[in-house]
């Protein structure tokens, strides 16, 4: 761990050199806690919806009906009853195969429906935020993309939240470079933001006990590393402006380490 955070000390004295980007300012502690407490929760929610997919993907690759199904166009999740239901929709879009996902990332049965099915008020509109979003201009860090979208906590179902994930086939690669977050009301993306500057990919090891990035958009840590932590398997240690923090992202958890000033 020492030279873990011996290596981001050192980029953090760099920080100071990048007169020309504003860096983001130093949040109240309880602003801190508010902030962390939401990054982890979020964080985790894109974690669980992101692998709930993918398991369900692998579950309905069994089906030789799923694998000749040329009319699947992707795929809507929904939390249920302590599930995720993962819809597998068409162009339309209605509903062809559903996958029930436990919380720990279990597939159930594979249910094909004999027609395609109309799709709920939530399914539909989350199928539409996810639409909206991928149609949005980008500056995309893979050729392919993943997407979760959750609904906004306590409003409306017309306004969602969309995290585009960049995708890789390559082995010992977390691709953080490239992930988005947008904010869709409707059939208009409202708020968009990336959560990184450049196409970054941390090299993943097998003998690395952690990852190291600097993050100089945002004080603390976000969800994007909650989500990529996980997806990691393995701590990513982050160094955030303004004056240098070192944090630890482990286990779906942020944790300070070391606050300078």
């Amino acid at each position: 761990m020492n030279s873990i955070v011996l290596a981001i000390a050192l980029t953090l004295c760099c920080l100071s050199a990048r007169a020309e980007d504003a860096l983001p300012q130093e949040l109240s502690l309880a602003q801190e806690a508010a902030a962390i407490q939401s990054a982890e929760a979020t964080g985790l929610a894109i974690y669980q919806h992101d692998h709930a997919a993918a398991v369900a993907t692998d579950a309905a690759f069994e089906l030789r009906a799923f694998k000749q199904d040329k009319r699947v166009r992707g795929w809507i999740t929904q939390e249920q009853k302590g599930q995720i239901i993962v819809t597998f929709i068409d162009e339309t879009p209605a509903a062809l195969y559903r996958v029930p996902v436990s919380k720990d990332g279990v597939a159930g049965a594979v249910t094909k429906l004999e027609t395609p099915a109309a799709l709920s008020e939530y399914e539909s509109g989350a199928a539409n935020a996810r639409s909206v979003a991928v149609a949005t201009k980008f500056q995309p860090c893979s050729e392919k993309y993943n997407s979760v979208v959750l609904p906004v906590p306590g409003v409306a179902r017309d306004r969602w939240v969309v995290y585009l994930l960049p995708g890789t086939t390559k082995a010992g690669v977390v691709p953080i470079g490239g992930t988005y977050r947008m904010e869709v009301t409707g059939h208009v993306v409202t708020a968009q933001r990336g959560f990184t500057r450049t196409c970054i990919a941390l090299q993943n090891e097998p003998r690395a006990v952690g990852l190291m990035i600097t993050h100089l958009l945002d004080p603390i840590p976000t969800e994007a590393h909650v989500f990529w932590g996980l997806w990691a398997k393995k701590p990513i240690y982050v160094a955030t402006p303004p004056k240098g923090t070192t944090w630890v992202v482990e286990g779906g958890k942020i944790r300070l380490i070391d606050r300078k000033g």
